[in-house]
């Protein structure tokens, strides 16, 4: 795996140990300050990380394909 297809993985690690801290914090946030932050930030966050890691498995994909036809 190229750094392309590395940083796809890590960018969905790091969405899914976030998501995983955003829930666990719910135990003790329970205001409308974090109702607004998930609604602001962490909804519009997640698709924007799942589609940055699609596009870098992409390249990857394409960078595979540049090597293998250019050997």
């Amino acid at each position: 795996m190229s750094v392309a297809g590395t940083n796809g993985a890590l960018l969905m690690k790091a969405l899914k140990d976030l998501l995983v801290h955003w829930d666990a914090s719910g135990n003790s946030w329970k205001d409308q300050a974090r109702t607004e932050f998930d609604k602001d930030f962490l909804q519009e966050l997640i698709p924007a990380v799942r589609g940055a890691s699609r596009a870098a498995q992409e390249i990857e994909n394409l960078l595979q394909k540049v090597r293998s036809e250019c050997s």
